[in-house]
């Protein structure tokens, strides 16, 4: 199969752009990388910036090659594995929305867009295995919740940053707990006050204020094609509330529980049917944290950090597979 990988830069691949790129090679596959933030329109045709992989990549290292514009509507597969920039994202999901409509993609638009962050986790995932969380850009009723139940222990988070970027944890009294929702949602009133009017703009932004669940370890879970397929758990560091790696937690090799194991069979299976074939659950059963559904951290650490077996070839495969199926099974 000819596969498109499109991320971020063509400078710096990161462990699992090159983890991939090495495995779908090595398969007999061939392999280009595109820049999702280089895409552009030739009329009716979709381009992107990009190399043929001809060699065995290193992470952290460049692409080989000089990248050039090409038409990518000749794809068996697309994986889109980075955000497209701010300053460019409109412009390039909406020419990735026309491409995924002509080629599949592992991961389809509209389920990245619309499950891509933690706004929408109550459409995949049951109540119960949710802590209450409440999202809003409103400074006023994040205060009267908290402010109702003054014993109670919150987390104020971003809704779509990612390696636990500005994830706080409002303790019961703490006179920073204002201060930290009015900065979450965009200090609002405070630039009104300041600007007499508000004169510098609309300035209100989402945040998720969520039920603190104490706990020392979470599993980050990999699926593929609507199933489980790897897993390993992070114990937080001391001091630490956040489970990723970027924050010291250390990785270990660990199995699912039954119910666990359960729970994200049907959690794949519902991604699936949004498009979502490749995901990382994050979770401290019964809860469910979040899940990424673009370059989830994973099968990188089994090898990394657990001297593991390295699946990614397997994983690989069948995402493919699945992948073209579905797209086979949709046309009419």
């Amino acid at each position: 199969m000819r596969v498109a990988l499109l991320i971020g830069t063509l400078t710096e691949l990161d462990t699992c752009h090159a983890l991939y790129a090495n495995a779908l090679t090595a398969a007999g596959h061939e392999v280009w990388f595109g820049s999702v933030n280089r895409l552009s329109s030739y009329d009716a045709e979709v381009r992107a910036s990009a190399c043929r992989v001809e060699s065995v990549l290193q992470a952290h290292a460049p692409v080989p090659g000089r990248p050039v514009p090409r038409g990518l509507a000749d794809m068996d597969a697309v994986w889109v594995l980075n955000y497209p920039q701010p300053s460019v994202q409109t412009e390039a999901w909406q020419l990735l929305w026309r491409l995924n409509r002509q080629v599949p993609f592992v991961n389809d638009v509209t389920g990245i867009l619309m499950l891509g962050n933690k706004t929408n986790l109550p459409a995949i995932v049951d109540p119960q295995h949710l802590p209450h969380t409440v999202i809003t850009s409103s400074y006023a009723e994040l205060s009267t919740i908290c402010g109702t139940d003054t014993d109670a222990t919150w987390l104020v988070k971003p809704t779509d940053d990612d390696a636990g970027a500005d994830v706080y944890v409002l303790e019961p009294g703490s006179t920073n707990n204002q201060v930290l929702l009015q900065s979450m949602t965009g200090n609002a009133a405070v630039t009104e006050l300041l600007t007499k009017g508000s004169l510098a703009g609309f300035r209100g932004r989402y945040c998720a204020l969520q039920q603190f669940v104490p706990h020392a370890e979470e599993k980050r879970v990999i699926i593929a094609a609507g199933r489980p397929v790897a897993q390993q758990a992070h114990h937080l560091a001391p001091g630490e509330h956040r489970g990723n790696t970027a924050h010291r937690a250390r990785c270990a090799e660990t199995e699912l529980t039954a119910d666990e194991h359960e729970l994200c069979t049907r959690i794949g299976a519902r991604l699936r049917e949004h498009g979502i074939r490749f995901a990382g659950i994050d979770l401290a059963y019964p809860y469910v944290f979040e899940f990424n559904v673009v370059n989830p951290g994973g099968l990188d650490e089994r090898i990394d950090l657990l001297g593991l077996d390295d699946i990614t070839g397997d994983v690989a495969q069948a995402l493919l597979a699945d992948t073209v199926a579905a797209r086979s099974t949709a046309r009419p």
